[in-house]
């Protein structure tokens, strides 16, 4: 059989999917052809427009696009042959070049409509199934879509293999465990879900399917190969924002939903991948790695050593003590990224998230302590959130010293209980699912839209500036330009700023004076810049303060190029 992979994602969102490589190694190996569509390097007209207003682009942390930010390798180097192209035209050379037997999609909620949108607009004989967490979730939601057949609900790793296998044989694939379709006179059939996937049976993951630009990940300012990997599966927790919850009762309830590998197949997996692919870096997308117990993640980490690796994980804090933080160290972990949310006690409550700031002060502190970079997670615009309470989440965050802050408004993605609870649709009164940028709009909090997205947008500058500032930022919350931020602060001095900063180290002194510097130079160059030329330094700058500060405050390495860029941008 014949199966095509449709990956949809936004240009140079970049990162290889650990569901569909692992699929594709298990088609592989009962000898099925296995190919993949990916939009991840399909430049449109769209992204070109933008590119073309900020007059150039360079590889970000994220994996995205952001201004100014120099690597050793540049992001042109990766897309600058990169025509613009119709994606849909694309899409269709794809299925006329292969004329897939069957079309799989793998799309979350946010892709969801895209993804659709896609399939229809191209002619196949294929057979279209979609699976992921949209389709355990809301499996009635994707089958009202008349271009989908078939929904898979759970883990789908052995069940699409059962599947293909039952087209193959002319036997009815409707009798496979976990696969979801209508019948003719629009009655929905939801097959029992099959037993969990054991990790330990799953092969290596398929990386070979990919573009191998999925593989660069750069860090600190350098590039290094690899993707994301897991060697878990499920969360114990019951976070009210999140659809583990609610996905843990459809595939059988909380007992067992967290499963881990055995730290020898992990270990085989990515000897393999270094074999293959050179892959040196990893981004486990494990909800929680820290959680099996320490035995295990020692007999991990021989196998990390010998292989040289570097690797960046989530861990929530409950999970935490400081032996196992050391023992990431030794692995290999270079940063972990944690849940805060938010800095109101009641509020975490209330998205059961239970923990002091005592106990998140000492687990961040064990991070510091061991030379492993922070970065948090936050939630703004909970139900019944004050803006008050953001600045109680921006406070505990400077108290912890995170430097680096992912800020989200709370958007409730279908299953959750946030989304259940609140009895919110989730199509719109057009039929669409409900983008994550509506979030603001949902009123869920005490604030209001205009409001939660400034602060979204200013969350970091609050964070990593002195609140002698503040006032400043403020004003910026409601600008359309960033760069306001800009000319109100060309005016403080770098005297000024100390004077104001006296709780802060030494070392976070020198950042910021290094900020002012930049900040002044900036000016500069947009004051002597022509007419012409402003609106694009305008922009430039507004991406400046937004991706390379709120990332990264400190700015040693990076100012020259910057400056440089600037220059040959004003001429």
């Amino acid at each position: 059989m014949k199966i095509l992979f449709v990956y949809p994602e936004s240009y140079l969102n970049i990162g290889i999917p650990g569901g569909i490589a692992v699929m594709s190694a298990l088609l592989k190996q009962r000898n099925h052809e296995v190919d993949l569509f990916d939009t991840c390097f399909l430049k449109t007209e769209e992204y070109q427009k933008t590119v073309d207003v900020h007059g150039g682009v360079g590889l970000s942390d994220k994996g995205g696009v952001s201004v100014f930010k120099k690597t050793e390798y540049s992001i042109e180097d990766l897309v600058a042959k990169d025509p613009v192209v119709n994606v849909a035209e694309e899409f269709q050379k794809k299925i006329d070049s292969f004329s897939p037997d069957i079309i799989a999609l793998s799309c979350m909620t946010s892709t969801f409509d895209f993804t659709c949108d896609l399939v229809r607009s191209v002619k196949h004989k294929a057979i279209v199934i979609v699976g992921g967490v949209h389709a355990t979730i809301a499996y009635q939601d994707c089958l009202d879509q008349e271009c989908i057949d078939y929904a898979f609900v759970g883990e789908a790793d052995r069940g699409m293999l059962d599947f293909v296998e039952a087209l193959e044989k002319n036997e009815d694939p409707n009798k496979v465990p976990g696969l979801a379709y209508k019948k003719n006179n629009g009655e929905y059939v939801n097959n029992r879900v099959g037993p969990r996937v054991c990790l330990d049976d799953l092969p290596c993951p398929d990386w070979g399917l990919f573009d191998e630009r999925h593989l660069f990940r750069p860090f600190e300012g350098k590039i290094y190969k690899g993707s994301f990997y897991s060697q878990s599966r499920g969360c114990p927790m019951q976070c009210k924002y999140c659809v583990d919850p609610t996905e843990s009762k459809i595939t059988g309830g909380p007992a067992g939903y967290f499963r881990v590998q055995k730290p020898e197949i992990t270990i085989a997996h990515l000897t393999e991948l270094k074999e293959k692919y050179g892959a040196t870096w990893y981004k486990f997308s494990d909800d929680t790695f820290l959680l099996p117990k320490i035995d295990h993640l020692k007999e991990l980490a021989v196998g990390f050593k010998k292989l040289g690796i570097q690797f960046g994980c989530s861990v929530m804090i409950n999970t935490i003590t400081e032996e196992k933080v050391a023992m990431a160290k030794e692995m290999g972990c270079v940063s972990m990224s944690i849940g805060i949310e938010a800095g109101n006690p009641k509020i975490r409550e209330s998205l059961n998230r239970r923990y002091s700031d005592e106990k998140l002060e000492k687990g961040i502190g064990w991070m510091h302590k061991y030379g492993i970079k922070v970065a948090s997670f936050n939630i703004i615009g909970c139900p019944g959130e004050t803006r008050e309470n953001v600045f109680e989440t921006i406070e505990l965050n400077r108290k912890l010293k995170v430097k680096s802050c992912n800020v989200y408004i709370m958007f409730p993605y279908p299953g959750t209980p946030i989304q259940i609870e609140s009895k919110l649709p989730i199509r719109d009164k057009n039929g669409r699912l409900f983008k994550v940028s509506e979030a603001k709009n949902l009123g869920l909090s005490k604030i209001s839209p205009d409001e939660l997205e400034g602060l979204e947008k200013t969350f970091n500058i609050y964070l990593n500036l002195p609140k002698k500032l503040w006032p400043i930022i403020e004003l910026a919350e409601k600008r359309e330009n960033w760069a306001d931020i800009l000319i109100n602060l060309k005016d403080f001095s770098i005297e000024h700023i100390s004077n104001e900063i006296d709780e802060v180290k030494v070392d976070d002194k020198e950042n910021i004076f290094n900020f002012n510097k930049i900040i002044k130079k900036l000016y500069e160059i947009y004051q002597k810049a022509n007419k012409k030329n402003k609106p694009i330094i305008i922009k430039s700058i507004n991406n400046f303060l937004i991706e390379n500060y709120s990332l990264n405050p400190n700015f040693k390495k990076s100012s020259p190029e910057i400056n440089n860029d600037l220059s040959l941008i004003s001429k």
